[in-house]
């Protein structure tokens, strides 16, 4: 996938890397805030930075599109082929 592609269905992507980012972290003993949207975001993008799940952005391109981005595109490779999401 090249990094222009946009992925067609990238909220709903997004929404998952949050759940599964939040269940990550609850496994591991942490408990990252639920709430606000941006927050949430933001924590769940930190947190798989911290465990090697993601690569980190760029300090100036660390902003809430860029985040997003990355986060549908990190649960869009680890789903299962025969995901719907995919």
């Amino acid at each position: 996938m090249s990094k222009t592609t946009k992925l067609h269905n990238e909220d709903k992507l997004v929404k998952k890397a949050l759940e599964v980012g939040l269940k990550m972290a609850k496994m591991q003993g942490l408990n990252l805030p639920t709430t606000p949207q941006p927050l949430k975001t933001k924590a769940v993008y930190l947190f798989l930075v911290e465990v090697n799940q993601i690569t980190p952005l760029p300090d100036e391109k660390l902003d809430g599109a860029n985040i997003k981005k990355r986060l549908a595109l990190w649960i869009h490779k680890v789903l299962p082929d025969n995901d719907p999401l995919k």
